[in-house]
Parts: structure tokens; sequence; C-alpha cells
């Protein structure tokens, strides 16, 4: 068996219901009470192979994902088997790497995603990584996913439903003042990790940050929306068609954006909602 294959199987295998079943009360604590989370449209979720598209924001500290990850573990509980595509960073750093794999992290890649799907597991996918994540505050009502269309030739080659997420006050938690592309690329960090920007926030208690480390989040309130599955509709062949794989990812961002949009209008006052 190639090594590729060996280190997918065990990253699927990481995921340990144990660990989830301790960590949940945790997690349901932090989405209720601190960020008051409100999830519309939990009943589009699926338990089943999907792969559910979601924004990002919050840089590391991930309140929306906190907020969606407290909703699938209370509509199918702790021991419904899910994954979540991350950043390889992630995966490398001491305690927090062997924690994402615990819970049904799995490095992103699109043979890992495949495999989950194989096993009629839902995928988590935030195509935008840190070009959303750490977008500059005035623009956290739109979508930055970039030229990321991975997440759409996978769908189509594992022939499943696009389940789109959004949500707003996230972003809120901290202030990012700028994108950091010049930063990250004189530090390097383009080319040896592939983030390619590290800005500068304004985050409690110290104030002047980096990618707001060292930071604790203000308890923004956060709503999520998790919108009706989309059927590409497409055969698997279409995943080599760049015209097609495009005019699908026009319709998965366009819907996305009419969400956000919703709810962004919907949001009368920083912070509290």
């Amino acid at each position: 068996m190639p090594d590729d294959t060996i280190a997918t199987r065990r990253s699927l295998g990481a995921r340990d219901p144990r660990i989830i079943r301790l960590i949940a009360p945790i997690i349901h604590a932090f989405a209720d009470r601190y960020y008051r989370a409100e999830v519309e449209g939990a009943e589009h979720l699926s338990s089943h192979a999907a792969l559910i598209v979601a924004t990002h924001n919050g840089i590391w500290t991930f309140p929306d994902l906190v907020a969606l990850a407290s909703a699938f573990w209370k509509r199918f509980g702790t021991q419904t088997p899910g994954f979540g595509l991350g950043h390889r960073i992630v995966f490398l750093m001491p305690g927090l790497g062997e924690i994402a794999r615990r819970v049904g992290g799995i490095p992103a890649s699109e043979k890992n995603a495949l495999a989950a799907l194989a096993e009629d597991r839902p995928v988590l996918v935030c195509p935008g990584g840190d070009e959303d994540a750490m977008k500059p505050f005035s623009q956290r009502h739109r979508i930055h996913f970039g030229r990321r269309r991975g997440f759409i030739r996978i769908a189509l080659l594992a022939g499943v439903p696009i389940i789109p997420v959004v949500s707003v006050g996230a972003h809120e938690t901290l202030l990012v003042l700028n994108e950091g592309r010049r930063f990250a690329r004189w530090l390097g960090l383009e080319k040896a990790w592939r983030v390619k920007k590290v800005p500068f926030t304004l985050s409690f208690p110290f104030g002047f940050t980096i990618a707001g480390i060292p930071s604790i989040p203000l308890p923004s309130k956060v709503r999520v929306r998790s919108l009706p599955p989309i059927d590409l509709g497409l055969p698997p062949e279409a995943a080599s068609d760049r015209e097609a794989v495009e005019r699908c990812f026009e319709r998965v961002r366009d819907a996305m954006q009419a969400a956000l949009d919703e709810l962004a209008v919907g949001r009368k006052r920083v912070f509290f909602g």
C-alpha cells in the first residue's frame, strides 16, 4: 500500500469519539454562552457523504466553526463520524495537531477528502482558508475564496452535494487591520507553508498583535446559516472541465454571498448582533 494511502487511513482512523465526548460540552458552552450562537438551517446538515463548504472568520479562534461543530454534534451526536479539512500547519503544531486529529480534523488534500466521502462521511472544508479568515474587518461580510476551486472538483469527483454555510459575527471577535501579504512573504511563510497572510490586528487584552496572537476573542454574537444542499448535477468527468468547474463555483459562491448579505443586513450592532 502506498505511503500516502497509509497516511490517509491513519488520518481517518485518528478520530476518537471519547475525546469528542469530553470536548463537546466545552464547545457547546462557548457556542451557547460565550458567542450566544444562533444556527439556522441545521436540518440541512448531513451525517452522510456531503461537502460542507463554509466561510471562515476570526483567524485561529474559529468562532463560526465552534458554533457549527456544536450544531452538528447536537443534531447527530458525538458518535457520528464527520471530518474537517485543515491547513497542514495545524497538524504540525505540538498538542494542537493531535487534538485536531482526535476530533476529526484531517490534512487538507483531495485524496483525504475523497477517502472520507467514499466512507459515506460528511467533510467540512473552508475553501478561503487564510484568504477568508484574515480579510480586513471592513470586508468581513464578503466571501474571499480567491482562485481556490478544489472543493468543486472534489464534490464532482465524489458525486456528492455541497452544503453551503455562512456566518456573521465571528470576524468581530478581533479587529483585522490589514491583510499582511507583504509581511507573510517577508517571513517566507507563503513559500514554506502556503500561508499568504499575516495581518496586524487589534485584539483583547494586548491591543496591537500579529494575527491575533496572543489574544482572547471578544464575545461577539455569532449567527450561522446552513443552506439547502446544492446538487451540481454534473458527472465526475466535469471535474476536468475548467469552464464547468467555474460555473459551479460561481453558483455556490453567489448563493453563499446572497445568504451572507441577508445575515449582514439583519445585524444591527457590531459585537452585539
